[in-house]
């Protein structure tokens, strides 16, 4: 593969992978399958979901003030249809009801997103991601 080619699948699968937690940070949750395949996973807590069971449950939450801090890939495989790699994130999570600025008293969790990537007729998208929490704020 042709070294450019290569940068511009990183660049792709970045874009999808930031977006994925801008989108929960703004709640729209119904735009998260435009970046994934038909059959793409979430999974969170051990357990694999559907794209559209993540967004039932997200749909559940109350409705918190989030941000969803996202390292860049470290891909460990880049070929012309199929990538994957791994980002740490931190979540920032505020539940409360004051305005912004929202009180801060350092981040919920801390962890790594082990995400597969291909490419589709559509072009990128995200096959599966799967959270693991690394660190979490006591409770």
């Amino acid at each position: 593969m042709d070294p450019s080619e290569e940068l511009i699948i990183k660049d792709k699968c970045r874009e999808l992978s930031l977006r994925f937690g801008r989108l929960q940070d703004e709640r729209r949750y119904n735009d998260l399958p435009k970046l994934m395949t038909e059959d793409g996973t979430y999974t969170r807590l051990g357990e694999k979901l559907t794209i559209l069971d993540f967004i039932e449950w997200v749909g559940t939450m109350p409705p918190n003030k989030t941000r969803h801090f996202v390292t860049d890939i470290d891909f460990s495989e880049v070929r012309e249809a199929s990538a994957k790699g791994v980002s740490y994130y931190t979540l920032y999570l505020y539940g409360g009801e004051t305005n912004s600025p929202y009180p801060l008293d350092g981040p919920f969790v801390v962890g790594e997103y082990h995400e597969k990537f291909v490419k589709t007729d559509e072009g990128w998208k995200i096959k599966s991601r799967e959270a693991q929490i690394i660190f979490r704020k006591p409770k």
